[in-house]
């Protein structure tokens, strides 16, 4: 008897044990390939990471049968996973040791599947249905064009308010920490002040950490750099001296223009607002011949690029090339484009717009004028 009681606590011990390290099983459709890949990394690499390499990521081929396969879970710690399909983004989901997950990808173009097993994750899926709605409006969005900044805008509102919404409705699933990953700002501090022990206890709050600390150093800086750039604009600095190529290979300095209202135009071929606002610029343009010089400073990308696009947008005044080891977008404190520096009449900066913003031609009258 007492044998046979030892073979039974062996085989519990054995069972616990296989229990212990986790396992994910996977179901698949029909039309899936024979192989899968699988890739994962640790949530502490995701904390401490600096660069891709950091992340340290392991990745494993399963073979497919029957419709299944399953692989065991990394028993060092919680870790982030990726089944890779043909859709870009493919299966992604968190597991620690000792978790026993389903997954069922039910379709893989578009690519539809649920996560079950944990606590965690079956509160991202129940989160993910109220979302991919709101993704796949706006893909379809996008894909018809002639998308303004207000609509980004707007559409970003209701993607924060859906996140906020769960949360305020689950504030102690450790799925509250998901949610979070595209908060930032007043709505990422927010909830993390108002994140309950519950929350906190996920094992994806060390990246939300990460994460707020981070969104506050950006902020400094942007803070910072908005400072830096109104005192720029001021009327009292002097706009920071170039000589560039123009198309025909002749020497254009800022200094040539002195005595006219100056428009610098930050811009490149690929930046789709700055195509965008050209329209609206050449009516600036004509409207105030005589009294402004617009000069297009064109900025990280090929010559070649940069006269196909000056051709194509039949773009009329003075176009130059920044090359690439220029420092003038760092002196110019230039961080997105289209950007537009007004310089006055005595060479100073009057005013700096980021951006395809419709204040900028309202600012311009008020100079030239």
């Amino acid at each position: 008897m007492k044998q046979y009681l030892m073979m039974a606590a062996g085989i519990l011990c054995l069972a616990s044990c296989s229990a212990e390290k986790g396992q994910v099983s996977v179901t698949v459709p029909a039309d899936a390939p024979k192989q899968l890949v699988v890739s994962h990394y640790l949530v502490s690499d995701m904390v401490n990471a600096k660069n891709r390499e950091d992340l340290k990521t392991v990745t494993d081929t399963f073979d497919v049968s029957g419709g299944k396969f399953s692989f065991p879970v990394d028993e060092r710690g919680a870790a982030r996973y990726l089944i890779q399909t043909d859709n870009l983004v493919g299966v992604d989901f968190f597991t620690q040791p000792g978790e026993t997950l389903t997954i069922d990808i039910e379709q893989l173009n578009p690519l539809r599947y649920s996560v079950a097993g944990s606590e965690l994750m079956d509160d991202i899926t129940r989160l993910q249905k109220v979302t991919e709605p709101l993704e796949q409006e706006y893909e379809a969005m996008a894909q018809k064009g002639n998308v303004t900044m207000d609509d980004v805008q707007a559409f970003m509102k209701r993607y924060d308010q859906a996140l906020l919404d769960f949360i305020k409705a689950n504030p102690k699933s450790p799925a509250v920490a998901y949610a979070m990953f595209n908060l930032q700002g007043e709505s990422l501090k927010d909830a993390y002040d108002n994140m309950t022990p519950e929350a906190k206890n996920s094992i994806l709050f060390p990246v939300i950490e990460k994460q707020v600390e981070g969104d506050k150093e950006q902020v400094e800086k942007e803070r910072e750099l908005e400072r830096k750039m109104q005192e720029l604009s001021d009327g009292k600095h002097e706009a920071p001296a170039f000589t560039l190529k123009d198309l025909q290979g002749k020497n254009v300095s800022l200094s040539d223009f002195r005595g006219k209202w100056v428009v610098l135009d930050f811009w490149g071929s690929w930046c789709g607002w700055c195509i965008k606002g050209m329209p609206k610029l050449k009516e600036a343009y004509k409207q105030y011949a005589g009294k402004i010089e617009v000069i297009g400073i064109d900025c990280n990308e090929t010559e070649e690029a940069w006269r196909a696009g000056v051709a194509k947008n039949e773009l009329p005044w003075v176009n130059v090339y920044n090359p690439r080891d220029s420092k003038l977008l760092e002196q110019y404190m230039i961080q997105g484009f289209p950007t537009k520096v007004i310089v006055n009449p005595e060479g100073k900066i009057a005013d700096i717009t980021i951006g395809e913003d419709p204040t900028f031609y309202t600012k311009l009258a008020n100079f030239v004028k």
